[in-house]
Parts: C-alpha cells; structure tokens; sequence
C-alpha cells in the first residue's frame, strides 16, 4: 500500500499520532509494548518513512522483506519481527541506508513492481521465519533472479547454503530451559508447540528432549495448539479439560503460547508456579506484564537485524553476491540465547 501515513497508523490503532511518530523514529516516550504494536502495524500496513527514497532512485536502500507463508504465520503472531526491524533501521542508519519495508507472500513471489524494487535496492534483508521446505524452490527462484542485489536472511537456517543466514540458537535455548527446570526440582515436563511447524521451533524440541535424555527422563506429555493466542488458549483449553494431571512443569515454545497456558492453568483454578511451572521462549514484552511474569529464554532479536545489516555491508561494499558466485564462502551467524528466570518457575 503506498501512502500510508502516521496518522493513518493512529487511527488504526486508536491513539495519538504523537505516540506513533516517537516509536517509529525510535524515541523515548512510548512503552515497548506500544512500540513494538507500532511497528508490527506500520509493516503490516506498508508504512515506508517519509525521508526514504524510493529504491529506484536510490542505491543507498536496504528491503526488509517480511516474508508470510500460506499455512505457517508465526511471525504474523508475535512481535518478534518487530524487534529484528528495529536492530535492522537502527544499524542501517549508522550505515547511511535507507530502510524500506515490504510483505511478500507464498505464492505470490513475482510480481513485477516488487520485483524492480528488490533489484534495485542496495540490498535485501529477508525475514525468514515462516519458510517452510515446501517452499524453498520458490525462495530459490526469486533469489536467483537477484542479478546484483545480495540477500541476507534472519531468523531461518533453511537457505544456508545459497545466501548469508543469521538467526538465534534455538536448540541451545530450550536445552537451557529445560536444564532449569530440572535444576529446580521438576521431574514432570510437558511440552506445549504449536501446530505450525518451523525448523526453529522443531529445533526447540530437540533442545528440550536433548535435556531430558542427559538427565534420564522422558517427556511428560506433548500438547499442540495453534499459533494464535487466542487458538492456543483455545487449544490447551480443550485439552487441560481431559486431563486432570497436570505435569510440574511445562516448556510452551513461544512466549506467545507460554501466555496462553498460564491463562487457561488460572481458568481451571491452578497457580502458577505453585502448581505447574511455566517457561516460554523469545522474552517479547508481555512477559514482564503477565501474573506472574514469565520466565523465559531470551533471544537477541535487535542484534539479529543489527548483525544481519553488517553482513549485508560487508556484501555491498565488496560487490559479492554469494548467491551467484559458488567461490564465495556463506556466513552462518547463530546468536547465543540466555535464561531470564523471573516467577514463573517453583523451587521444588
């Protein structure tokens, strides 16, 4: 959509255009949690900064493609991305880039005026959370047809071995989770993962069960939901109802669906932590809001963009487009994760 304003955004929202303009440009006087509403919304709408040239006339932009998927939306449902487009504007400015953001969905890969626009940019920073291998040949395609213009993607290892990757360590952050949990005394973990699966959050599981086997345990039960907060609470409703025993602990695969499960746990008149424990994962800004607040494996979402823009650099400054020169060695960025232990979690 092109013309989108901040008043457009406002009254999306239903608060001042005050508020908006601060957390677009990044200023205090604004919660996270509006910030990063904010941000979510002005990407979902098109929002492109005024000051930005458009790619065309400009080789000095950077894409920020947010990438949708057909049957997975994790990214749509979280605010994750929000916080990787913040590390990505902030770095890039340092830089001397422009910022432009765009949607691109599955299945609709080809159209012609974003297609100009991603080969005249100076580069494309590609958000790759919801790719699934299904779709790869496509994401395939579209990047071959990238002449000129390097690609790097954040948040998926999926497309390592064409283009730049960086992403968090996933496995590693749920085996350190779980390692906690079991530190602290829980025997009985169940694992809450959403329907919709993504190689990050299938690394998640092996993490957890990687935990369980060093420690000789097995897990206590799976429980899939859906994505959305409202379908996980849905979801682990239906469930809980039939199953009366509960394990000590549970590991949800987001903080999304982290929440979820404290909502529906309360519902049925359980405490937590003092009946069953609760960990999620990402520490987006509802977890400090939640009763408790939750504890959670902490992902470094702003140096994801960040470091995914000095990669991009690095490429445009050397005129490398690893995509289409197999003698240039890929990068593969895993960033480490840690463990914010807040109240969620009971000594046992």
């Amino acid at each position: 959509m092109a013309g989108i304003t901040a008043k457009d955004i406002a009254a999306k929202l239903g608060i001042s255009p005050s508020a908006v303009s601060l957390a677009l440009n990044g200023k205090p006087g604004v919660s996270e949690s509006t910030r990063s509403l904010v941000l979510e919304t002005a990407m979902q709408m098109g929002y492109v900064r005024a000051e930005t040239a458009p790619a065309h006339q400009s080789s000095k932009t950077i894409c920020f493609v947010r990438y949708a998927g057909e049957i997975v939306s994790i990214a749509e449902h979280t605010s994750f991305s929000s916080f990787v487009l913040q590390g990505v504007e902030s770095r890039a400015t340092e830089l001397g880039y422009n910022t432009q953001v765009r949607y691109l969905n599955a299945g609709d890969m080809y159209n012609r005026q974003t297609l100009e626009i991603f080969r005249n940019a100076a580069g494309i920073i590609f958000l790759g959370t919801d790719i699934v291998e299904d779709r790869l040949p496509e994401i395939e395609q579209l990047f071959e047809s990238m002449d000129n213009t390097p690609i790097v993607v954040v948040d998926s290892f999926l497309l390592d071995n064409r283009v730049d990757c960086v992403g968090n360590d996933s496995f590693g952050g749920a085996k350190s989770a779980t390692e906690y949990l079991i530190q602290t005394g829980h025997r009985h973990i169940g694992y809450v993962r959403a329907k919709q699966r993504i190689r990050n959050l299938m690394d998640r599981q092996k993490g957890v069960q990687a935990a369980l086997d060093r420690a000789g345990l097995s897990l206590d039960v799976l429980v899939d939901v859906d994505v959305s907060s409202e379908g996980a609470f849905q979801d682990f409703d239906a469930w809980i109802k039939g199953h009366p025993s509960l394990p000590d602990a549970i590991f949800a695969e987001n903080d999304i669906l982290a929440a979820a499960v404290i909502r529906v746990l309360k519902k049925h008149g359980y405490q937590v932590p003092g009946d069953v424990s609760v960990v999620g994962f990402d520490d987006i800004p509802v977890c400090e809001m939640l009763d408790p607040p939750l504890s959670t494996v902490h992902s470094f979402k702003n140096e994801l963009g960040i470091v995914a823009v000095e990669h991009l650099h690095r490429r445009i400054v050397r005129g490398e487009i690893p995509h289409k020169t197999s003698s240039i060695g890929l990068l593969r960025t895993t960033l480490s994760t840690k463990f914010i232990s807040r109240f969620s979690v009971k000594q046992r």
